[in-house]
C-alpha cells in the first residue's frame, strides 16, 4: 500500500506479532477472566470465536471521556488498531471487526475517528512503541461510554 493510504491492514504474520505485543504490554492473560473467556474460543455458527472482552483484562485502567480518547488518537499521525474476534451470534446487528480475524490495522489518526461509525464498538487503539492504549468499550455508565486508557497521562 502506499504511504498516502487512509488505512493498511497487516499480513497476518505482522498482526499476530502486534497482538502479542498488546497482550505482553497491557493484558493480564493470567486472569480467570482472560482464561476462561478469551484463551478458550468456542464453535459458533461463524467459526471458532472467543467471547469475552480484552479490555476486561487491562491492567490498570483509567477511564477517559469519549473527547479525550478522540483528542489522543490525534495525537499521533498513524496508530495501531485491533478488535476482539466475537461471532455474529453472540453480537447480532452490530458492526464487527470487517478485516480478516485477529488481524491488526494501521490507521490514519483522522481516518480512524471517521471510521468509527463503521467499526465494532469495542477496539483498541495504540502506538507504534505499544507503550500506550485507548479503547473505546460497548459499555456506558448511565452517562456516557465507558473508554479506558493505559500508559497515558490522566
Amino acid at each position: 500500500m502506499h504511504d498516502d493510504a487512509q488505512s493498511q491492514i497487516l499480513s497476518p504474520e505482522d498482526s499476530a506479532l502486534w497482538r502479542q505485543a498488546y497482550l505482553e504490554a497491557f493484558i493480564d492473560t493470567s486472569s480467570e477472566h482472560y482464561l476462561r473467556h478469551i484463551a478458550s474460543p468456542r464453535q459458533f455458527s461463524d467459526g471458532v470465536h472467543y467471547e469475552g472482552y480484552l479490555w476486561d483484562c487491562l491492567r490498570s485502567p483509567s477511564r477517559i471521556t469519549i473527547q479525550r480518547f478522540r483528542n489522543e488518537v490525534l495525537r499521533l499521525p498513524k496508530v495501531f488498531v485491533m478488535a476482539d474476534d466475537h461471532s455474529r451470534d453472540r453480537i447480532p446487528g452490530a458492526p464487527l471487526w470487517p478485516y480478516p480475524p485477529y488481524s491488526v490495522a494501521r490507521f490514519k489518526s483522522q481516518h480512524l475517528l471517521d471510521s468509527l461509525q463503521s467499526l465494532p464498538e469495542d477496539i483498541y487503539v495504540f502506538d507504534s512503541l505499544v507503550s500506550w492504549t485507548l479503547v473505546l468499550t460497548h459499555e456506558d455508565d448511565g452517562r456516557r461510554r465507558i473508554c479506558c486508557a493505559v500508559g497515558i497521562e490522566t
